[in-house]
């Protein structure tokens, strides 16, 4: 059995992970990044201060990603012209 992040994921064959790998939606993608931080700051990876930074920093791009489900016209009107 392969895990990754001390076998918070666990996989059955590397196929399995590899499909895994190469299914990830945006979502999964951020859950992957918060178990990679977890993981490293409990296993000593990264100091105090790199730590804050970096979940400050996911936390601001989930912020993001939040404010624009709603709103489906951001990406067609990036000049603020449709009425």
């Amino acid at each position: 059995m392969e895990s990754i992040f001390g076998g918070t994921i666990e996989f059955q064959t590397k196929t399995q992970f590899d499909t895994f790998v190469d299914t990830l939606d945006k979502d999964m993608s951020v859950k992957i990044i918060e178990l990679a931080l977890d993981y490293g700051q409990k296993n000593g990876l990264y100091s105090f201060e790199e730590s804050h930074s970096i979940y400050k920093s996911l936390n601001k791009l989930k912020e993001n990603a939040d404010k624009n489900q709603g709103n489906h016209l951001h990406n067609d009107d990036s000049d603020g012209d449709i009425g």
